[in-house]
């Protein structure tokens, strides 16, 4: 019964979580229609993303944080999937700070703004494997590693 209400618990949390979003969003989309100054929709269509693949990632780490050992970041998994996303992502907060595109030549740009899907799923992915690359070595693992 208290595995069942943790999950509840996360679940409802979940939900939470993606409604102030959606109303976040919405909010910031209107904001910038009146404005004409999408910035802040921009960063936040870049970082929420990740924040949804994070709380996604919670029970997993929740499991990590209760094993015995020494916590050490699975570079294997980051390095090839974690950062090329987070670059992705955050690819139209760094054009506008910088003003230039930084992907022209290969027309990303244009794919994020007309379909934003792409970002929410590298997002996703982003913020899933930012936690989920934080894992507990055994001790005994640890010193056959040496």
């Amino acid at each position: 019964m208290k595995r069942f209400m943790g999950y509840l618990f996360y679940t409802l949390f979940v939900g939470v979580i993606m409604y102030w979003g959606f109303i976040l969003g919405q909010n910031l989309r209107i904001q910038a229609g009146r404005t004409f100054h999408p910035f802040p929709l921009y960063i936040f269509m870049a970082l929420y993303p990740i924040v949804i693949g994070m709380v996604l990632a919670v029970p997993g780490l929740f499991q990590r944080i209760r094993q015995d050992g020494k916590w050490r970041i699975d570079w294997q998994m980051l390095l090839p999937v974690g950062i090329p996303t987070f670059l992705y992502n955050i690819n139209l907060v760094l054009s506008l700070l910088i003003q230039r595109p930084l992907l022209f030549k290969y027309d990303w740009y244009k794919f994020m703004l007309t379909d934003p899907r792409s970002l929410d799923i590298s997002g996703i992915v982003c913020g899933y494997v930012l936690l989920s690359s934080w894992i507990r070595t055994p001790s005994d693992e640890e010193k056959d590693l040496s």
